[in-house]
């Protein structure tokens, strides 16, 4: 299977790194030219947010209309706007939390401009325009903030509890995080993999939470992610659930088809598309 999708990517001049495909038989990973053995995922990394989200979920640490300023509340050591009151986890996980598009975007702003080194206080001085639970707006704020939830809950970072309840039982090989100047996990970004380790979250997700036997999220918590769409989303109509990142990074699987997907690249959303079309109709 990876050699035929190793001829469409080069016969269509696709600029993909690396390429792995999971199915019950076990991963199939291919370079497909010179590259780092980790590549930057961008917004993939929100979804090992959401996952781990959903394990303090499901342990009952975290619930879903909690007020992210009670969890929060050990780090609120500034003013802000009372209708930080009003957001919840579900917001965050949802994009729903009413802010405008732009506050930060970790991948495209110059951090060095910020008002503070303080990131948590530099979103809270930008305060929802809208009612949280009216509108999606998807930004990177929201994860940086469950990110910051995770830690409180957890004692630990959010990279350093994701690494211990995700990323080893599933196997992964090396991995990266990047971190705030606060020495916070980034969150929305910054985690750093190699296709062949990302495909095994999408499988896990094939798989309604089980990872070669070991429940990783319960069912309910996968339900609710398709259900909620917390950066996970229907592909089109091709039968792919799936999260992507800038640039045309990509994990997603399909139940009927028994089959995960991962890719990391430097690809436009049009070309990314011809691989998401190639999936559907060739295997």
């Amino acid at each position: 299977m990876i050699d035929k999708t190793l001829e469409f990517i080069k016969a269509n001049h696709l600029n993909i790194y690396d390429i792995a495909v999971m199915t019950d038989s076990g991963i199939e990973h291919t370079y497909c030219q010179s590259c780092n053995a980790c590549n930057a995922i961008y917004s993939v990394t929100k979804l090992f947010v959401v996952t781990m989200i959903g394990i303090l979920y499901d342990e009952g640490r975290v619930k879903l209309d909690d007020r992210i300023t009670d969890v929060l509340s050990g780090s609120l050591k500034f003013r802000y706007d009372p209708i930080w009151d009003t957001v919840t986890i579900r917001h965050a996980l949802t994009h729903t939390m009413g802010i405008d598009h732009g506050v930060i975007d970790i991948d495209r702003d110059d951090t060095s401009q910020y008002e503070t080194d303080n990131y948590l206080e530099f979103i809270f001085s930008n305060p929802p325009s809208e009612a949280p639970g009216q509108h999606r707006q998807y930004t990177d704020v929201p994860h940086y903030l469950l990110s910051l939830v995770i830690e409180a809950i957890t004692g630990k970072r959010a990279d350093e509890a994701i690494t211990e309840r995700i990323l080893n039982p599933l196997h992964f090989a090396s991995t990266a995080w990047a971190r705030c100047p606060q020495n916070h996990t980034i969150g929305s970004s910054g985690a750093y993999m190699s296709a062949r380790d990302m495909v095994k979250l999408a499988w896990l997700y094939q798989n309604n939470g089980v990872y070669q036997g070991t429940r990783i999220i319960s069912e309910e918590w996968v339900s609710l992610v398709e259900k909620e769409q917390y950066d996970l989303y229907p592909l089109e109509q091709s039968g792919f659930w799936g999260k992507g990142g800038m640039n045309g990074q990509m994990t997603m699987f399909n139940r009927e088809k028994r089959l995960a997907v991962a890719w990391l690249g430097y690809e436009t959303n049009q070309e990314s598309e011809q691989l998401l079309s190639w999936f559907s109709t060739e295997m």
